[in-house]
Order: C-alpha cells, then structure tokens, then sequence
C-alpha cells in the first residue's frame, strides 16, 4: 500500500494523577527527522520516543509535542548549597566591585537550581510505561492518516500515468506524419528556388536524413518502461517513494530527448503536455514514503 508522509495522531495519559497528550505529527522529508517539545520530566524519554517512531515509519519530518493537561502539584526539594553559593558570590561582588543591589527570594526562586521537584529512581519506568502506551496509539493513528492519503495520491498519480501514455502514444503516432510533412515541405521550398522539378532522389536522401535524426523509437520504449515500472511499484505497495522519484528524473530525461530529437511543432506542443505531466506526478511524489 502506498502511504503519504502527511499524518497526525493524538492520545492522552494519566501518570500519579497528572493528565497529559501526546501528539504527532509528519510532512514529507527526503530522510528521517524527529523534534520533540515536552516538560522537562520527560526529556530522558526522547531517545525511547524516537526508536519507536523509526520502528514504524522509513522517513518523514515528525513533530511530538507532550503536553500537561493538568498535573500534581509536585514535592519540591530545597538546594541549600546552591542558594547559599549564590549569596555568597553577591556578597564578594559588593565586596571586591562596589555592585549595589541585593538578591531577594524572588531572584532565587527563578533559579532552576535551587528549586527542584522530588523523583524517585522508579518514575522513570513508570513513566515510559504511560508514555509508551500512548504513543503507541497516536502512531498507530498517524499510519491510518498516511495509509488514507496514500490510498488518494495512488489513484491521482495512476490517474496522471494514464495521461502521459496516452500522450506518448500521440507522439509515438505522430513521428511517421512529422517524417511526410518535412518531405514535402522539402519538396515545395526547393521548387520555389529552383523553379523546375525538383531531383527525388535528392528529397529522398534528405527525408532520410531527417527521419534517422529526428528517431525517437528507443527514447519512447524506454519511457513506456519507466511508466510500466512506476505503476507496479504504486501497485506493490511498501516503501517506495525514493524508487518513484528516480523515475520521475527518468522519465524527465527520455520526454527532454523527445522535444530536443522531434524536429516537429507538433510533437513539440505534446512533449510541453508530457513535461507538465511529469512535474505534476513529481510533485505528488514527493510526498510518499
């Protein structure tokens, strides 16, 4: 199943009657990237949060956010040291430097340091536990969100393949008329020069000329494989947004050899058409896994 980079998940948990969400969200990205934003109590968690996400997805851009709801209002502990080293270097500024000022409660209280909630040893795994568990629903909601986008960019892109075959094919039908319409576009210019009958050999050779130049037999069988190979790949399903986009680069290649080879106004203004359909089945592209 082919599966979008877009998704968002969201779960709650509880943890020693505090309240929290979990959220998760992804966009596309060439290659993995995890941010985190969460409450510091849960800082230690980060680098569990990221294994599972990369247990589940190939890449993406993901953004988790941790959030109190509401909390319990936590044991403080007292840094004595810590205040008084602070007191104590504020009393030799003033002593060595002249500095003016106090420092007050309210300056120490705006030191992490000096107030810190109380943990023990066990919170940390019972904090996983919840942290883990939610997660696990959120995630599993953001595959669900990515398989659903997946399931629409798989239908558009067959949809804009089918285009540019049937494109191919008018190009492919196309190349004998181009090879007539030089002959006898030939044909009338060296009669208006030479104003008399012109040599058919002559035409002939040059028609022939034009006709292997302007050949686009290999670059229209190798196009035609790129897109076979394209649509059993979205048909496969797993991860193969990277394979895709490779494709897309070929198929950009062989449809520039076309315009440039073609020698025809007509092809010319298909190969336009062809161009802008590949653009269009690159950008959808870019957002699959």
């Amino acid at each position: 199943m082919a599966r979008s980079m877009t998704g968002y998940g969201r779960s709650d948990f509880s943890i020693n009657g505090g309240s929290f969400s979990i959220e998760v969200k992804s966009l596309n990205h060439r290659f993995m990237d995890i941010s985190l934003r969460c409450p510091e109590r849960f800082y230690q968690l980060e680098a569990r949060i990221r294994e599972e996400i990369k247990k589940r997805f190939s890449r993406g851009s993901f953004s988790v956010f941790i959030t109190a709801t509401s909390a319990e209002a936590p044991v403080l502990r007292l840094n004595a040291a810590a205040a008084k080293a602070y007191l104590d270097a504020a009393a030799e500024l003033k002593e060595t430097l002249g500095v003016g000022g106090e420092i007050d409660v309210g300056f120490l209280l705006k030191m992490k340091e000096i107030l810190y909630p109380e943990r023990k040893a066990a919170e940390e795994g019972a904090d996983w536990e919840a942290v883990k568990t939610a997660l696990d629903t959120a995630l599993r909601r953001v595959e669900e969100w990515r398989e659903r986008e997946g399931t629409a960019l798989k239908k558009e892109l067959l949809l804009r393949t089918s285009s540019l075959d049937a494109l191919v094919k008018r190009v492919e039908s196309r190349a004998p008329e181009a090879v007539e319409a030089y002959r006898r576009r030939l044909t009338e210019e060296m009669g208006k020069l030479l104003k008399e009958r012109v040599d058919d050999s002559r035409i002939l050779f040059e028609a022939a000329v034009f006709a292997e130049k302007s050949d686009i037999r290999e670059e229209i069988t190798r196009l035609r494989s790129h897109i076979e190979m394209f649509e059993k790949y979205l048909e496969a399903g797993g991860h193969m947004g990277k394979k895709l986009d490779f494709l897309c680069q070929e198929m950009g290649r062989e449809v520039n050899t076309i315009g440039s080879k073609a020698g025809d106004v007509g092809i010319t203004h298909t190969v336009v058409e062809m161009k802008g359909e590949v653009e269009k089945i690159r950008e959808q592209v870019q957002n699959i896994e």
